[in-house]
């Protein structure tokens, strides 16, 4: 009753951002993790929160779409997913350290990192990307407002330019749905 001007001003607010997606940037991204994909390369995901359920998701729509019709797989793992780990890593440790410990017995030179994140600054997920320089991984990062610490770290950072973690965390989804549709088409 009475809230359809307010939501009409929110779904114009959703189309101003995902507008001003940078097209190049998101292609410049897929074309990393499509040359990851194809030298059978691990692609690992991470985020907080909201974040760290868009990576899940994202780790298990890369690698069903990505099957080629010869039934090569591609490997995706979200580092978010293991709580047991992610715990265990935060208690005995810290929480800064529940990323890159997982990529420390994972991940190999010229695999590919990406964050999801809105703030682009938690510390986790900045010392992920910087773990993941230092072992030659290409990274990737889907960000919201300025950027945050990681976006100068990243090798390919898309950032939403929204301080609004709603629309931020919807825009991700978008990104992640064309991620997946570029997976899929390209598939041998």
């Amino acid at each position: 009753m009475g809230y359809e001007i307010k939501i009409d001003s929110w779904l114009e607010d959703a189309a101003t951002l995902i507008r001003g997606i940078d097209v190049s940037a998101v292609a410049d991204a897929a074309e990393n993790l499509i040359r990851v994909r194809n030298a059978n390369g691990t692609i690992f995901l991470a985020g907080n929160g909201g974040s760290a359920s868009t990576a899940n998701h994202l780790a298990l729509d890369l690698q069903k779409a990505g099957i080629s019709p010869r039934g090569v797989r591609p490997k995706v793992i979200s580092l978010s997913e293991n709580i047991g780990l992610i715990t265990a890593w935060g208690n005995d440790e810290s929480f800064d350290v529940v990323f890159e410990k997982q990529m420390e017995a994972l991940a190999e030179k010229g695999d590919s990192l990406l964050i999801i994140s809105v703030s682009g600054s938690s510390p986790n997920l900045v010392r992920a990307v910087s773990k993941a320089s230092d072992m030659g991984m290409s990274t990737v990062g889907f960000l919201g407002k300025d950027g945050g610490s990681c976006r100068d770290l990243l090798d390919y950072p898309i950032v939403l330019p929204s301080w609004d973690y709603g629309w931020v965390e919807s825009g991700h989804m978008v990104l992640h749905h064309i991620l997946t549709n570029i997976f899929h088409d390209t598939a041998e």
